[in-house]
């Protein structure tokens, strides 16, 4: 039963981050609790800040991509953690103001509970990540 459940916790999070993807916001935002605390990138620009709840998450996104001249993201590999999944994500993008082309591969732990994501943390590392997920020492 456990396993079928953090399996589920998986596609759980692979809809919710397909969902986003494709534009498709308010699918998205139902994986999301209501209440999600969606923390700052361990290492990024807003490491030590939280956003909480759906409005907060939306205007941080929103946010950060008015930095972007274009911008790509793509999920890479799902993790099963019980209770955790690990996304590895690779961003490609080109700063408006700057003009830098910046690609990262980053990793984000989702922490799933009664079927929805109720706390997330991105890391820049993704061995960060998987040893947040008790996935690594």
């Amino acid at each position: 039963m456990r396993r079928a459940m953090s399996q589920e916790n998986v596609e759980l999070v692979r809809r919710m981050c397909d969902a986003f993807l494709a534009g498709d916001v308010a699918t998205a935002l139902r994986g999301l609790h209501e209440d999600v605390k969606w923390h700052g990138t361990i290492a990024g620009l807003d490491e030590g800040r939280t956003y909480r709840g759906h409005q907060e998450v939306v205007e941080a996104f929103v946010e950060s991509l008015r930095d972007w001249e274009r911008h790509s993201l793509a999920t890479e590999r799902f993790f099963d953690a019980g209770d955790r999944v690990v996304v590895f994500w690779h961003e490609v993008g080109r700063g408006r103001s700057s003009g830098a082309e910046v690609e990262t591969r980053t990793g984000v732990v989702y922490r799933v509970r009664d079927h929805q994501v109720v706390e997330v943390h991105p890391y820049m590392d993704r061995p960060g990540a998987l040893e947040a997920a008790g996935l690594q020492k």
